[in-house]
Parts: C-alpha cells; structure tokens; sequence
C-alpha cells in the first residue's frame, strides 16, 4: 500500500474523530429548552452549561497542545475520547443542574484535545500542499456531526428525552478509541529538553502569532458563539425540538458545501478572499433574523454559517498551522483554537439573559455588530500574513503586524 492510500485511510478517521467532536459540542445546543424544562431552572441557568463546556473547551487546549508536543498526537487522541466516555455518561445521567454543568465541563475539557491536535497531526503528517484542503474536509466533517447533533437530538428528545442523544456520544467515544489505535504516530520533530516556558517564548516571540491570538477571540465569538441561539429561538417561537433540529441542521449541510468550495478553490483563490467572503455571509446571516426569528430566516441564517464556517474556519486553523516551526505546532494551534472557543463561550454567557428574556433580535442584531470588524480586518490580516509566509515549508514567520519589510525570523 502507497503513502498517498495509506495518508488517506488515516485522515478518514480523523474525520471521523472531528464528526463525534462536534457532535458533543453541540448535542446540547438544542437540548437547552428540554433540559431547562426537565429540571426545571431557567433557560440562562442551562446555558451556563453551555459556556462552561466552551470555556473548558478553550482553556484545556494549550495543555493539550504541551503534551500532544512531548507524548505524540494519536495518544493525545485517544485519552480524549475516554475522557469523552466518562463526561457524557455525567451528563446523561445528572440529577441536577449542577452535575449537568459538571459534566459538559468535564466534556469540554476533554474534547479539547480533539481538534487542535487534529490540525496539528494533519500539519505533521501532509505536505504543506494538502493542508488548506484537507483541514477544509476535518472542519467539514465536524459540521457533518454538527448538523447531525441537532437532528438527532430533537428527534431522540421527542422520541424519549433530552439525556438520549448524550448518551449516544458515551456509547460512540471508545469506539473510536479502538479504531484511532491504528494510526501512526505524526512525525513531528520532538521538543524533548526544551521546557514548557521555553516552547512558550518560542512561539509568542512571533508578532503575527500574538495577533492572531487576540483576534481569534473576536472570531470566535462571531463564529461559534452566537449561532448556538438559532435554535433556541425557533423553539421559543412555539416550533417543536424536531423541527428546530432539522433547520438548523442545515449549518452542516452548508458547511459540507462550502468545504467542497473550500477543496476546488484552494489553489485558485486566496486564503483572505474565502475569509472576506465567508465573514461577510455571516454577517447577512445574523442580519436576517433580527426583525424575526420565523422558519425562513433562521434557515437563511443557518445556511449563511455553515458556508461562513466552512470559508473562514478552515483559514483560521491553517493559519495556526503555519504561524509556528513544527516542535511546537501542537501548542500553537491549540493557543490559536483556545483564544477562539474562549470568545464563543463569553459571547454565550453575555448574551444567556437575552435569550431568557426572549429578546432574540437584540442578541443576532449585537452577533452582526461583532461579525463587522472580524469582517474589516480579517481579510487584511491574512493578505499580509500570506505576503510575509515564507517559501520554504514549516518556516515559522516573520515579525508580525505592521511590518514595513518582513524579515526572516529564525525559530
């Protein structure tokens, strides 16, 4: 068997690994009204189990990224998912809103390993080449298990109730871990000897990585944070969980689209333009349903994001891919995913009492306020980081923002 058949049977698990990622991520977006009815608190009080799995799932990631770097990816991996195991059986089986919250925690701390270090084997394993794309068919995967989490969570709640489809996550996880035991390991240039500071310094010593750092927070509050409302606000308009499920689960569908797009355009059209065009979609998305949140708007919207998702997420986690020299990709990628999923879980806190009070309108109108300036200064950003990259592949780069002349930084 070639390299190139074998590379590929190994990045369909990893597909596989991005599709029940996302779908524990988010399983409980549609389960918020079911959840808060059955244990009867508020709508912002089972949010909070929502933020607290993105806050973990941000925060967690760094410390992935350092162990992913010393111990390998594929081990990385495979913890996670037990660790997935263990969490969603919490959850499914909480007595009460705390415990509920306990275990998304635990959830989200463990599924924190899953897609920096993804990114990061893809990074190891492919020729710069193949990055955009095949990254672009991870990230689509996932809005695959996104789209199918919505669906099979309003139809497994109706059919029996809103632990089922967390259940199901707990039954998949180490099926997976079985079957991530045939992958080998990346062959990433090991940082053995050099300390956990020292990795550190290396990668915030580069101007366009501490940039990117702060503005993936921004990003991921007008990418992954906002969105978790649509279908919320479908079923506080009177529509049923299955019905919510299956308009919103056309985020995946668009998403699987726009990451084909992705893949046929690579080589043709510039990481910023499919950032400019994708923030832009955004933006229209969370416009459409501020006057009303009826079944046409939200499934514009939805639509809107998953194309959005598809252009601008892929440019993201490339880009941490390329920001840093290979002995610490797995911790700068996972800085990179941190500071994003960090941004969607405040934006999920901030807003929670909108969405308790109903006020759906104010809460898209301020995700469009947000998405404006990710949209102004993204596409720039990644013209001149794309001006500045280096030839030569795995060259960590220049001095970041504003250079007059970029300079060739040595790692």
């Amino acid at each position: 068997m070639n390299k190139s058949t074998t590379d590929a049977q190994d990045m369909r698990l990893i597909y596989a690994g991005s599709f029940l990622g996302n779908f524990d991520r988010i399983v409980i977006t549609p389960l918020l009204l079911p959840a808060s009815k059955g244990l009867g608190v508020s709508l912002s009080s089972v949010t909070i189990a929502l933020t607290a799995y993105l806050l973990l799932f941000g925060l967690m990631q760094p410390i992935h990224g350092l162990v992913s770097d010393v111990y390998g990816r594929v081990r990385v991996m495979r913890v996670a998912l037990l660790g997935m195991c263990v969490a969603d059986l919490v959850s499914a089986l909480a007595p009460n809103l705390g415990v509920l919250i306990l275990g998304r925690a635990l959830a989200g701390a463990s599924a924190a390993a899953l897609l920096p270090v993804m990114v990061a084997y893809v990074g190891d394993r492919l020729p710069f080449a193949q990055r955009q794309r095949t990254v672009a068919s991870v990230l689509a995967a996932g809005a695959v298990g996104t789209a199918a989490a919505t669906v099979v969570a309003g139809v497994f709640t109706h059919l029996w109730n809103w632990r089922a489809a967390i259940l199901l996550v707990a039954i998949c996880s180490p099926l997976l871990v079985l079957a991530f035991g045939r992958l080998p390991e990346a062959s990433a240039p090991a940082p053995s000897g050099t300390s956990v500071g020292a990795r550190l310094h290396m990668v915030f010593r580069i101007g366009w990585f501490r940039f990117l750092v702060a503005f993936a927070l921004f990003e991921g509050a007008a990418m992954l944070g906002f969105f978790n409302f649509l279908n919320t606000a479908l079923q506080a308009g009177g529509h049923s969980v299955v019905y919510a499920g299956l308009v919103t689960g056309s985020y995946g569908l668009a998403a699987v689209a726009g990451g084909v797009a992705v893949r046929a355009l690579a080589q043709r059209v510039t990481a910023a333009t499919h950032f400019a065009v994708g923030s832009v979609l955004l933006g229209v998305g969370y416009l459409v349903c501020v006057p009303t949140q009826s079944m046409a708007t939200v499934l514009t919207a939805s639509v809107l994001s998953g194309l959005a998702f598809a252009l601008v997420q892929s440019t993201v986690q490339t880009w941490g891919t390329e920001v840093a020299p290979p002995q610490v990709r797995g911790i700068a990628t996972s800085l990179v995913a941190c500071a994003v999923y960090t941004g969607a879980a405040l934006s999920t806190y901030l807003v929670s009492g909108l969405a308790d009070d109903k006020r759906f309108g104010t809460l898209f109108a301020i995700a469009a306020a947000v998405t404006l300036p990710v949209a102004l200064v993204g596409p720039v950003a990644r013209a001149r980081f794309s001006a500045s990259l280096a030839l030569r592949q795995d060259q960590p780069l220049p001095a970041g923002p504003p250079p007059a002349r970029p300079t060739r930084q040595n790692p």
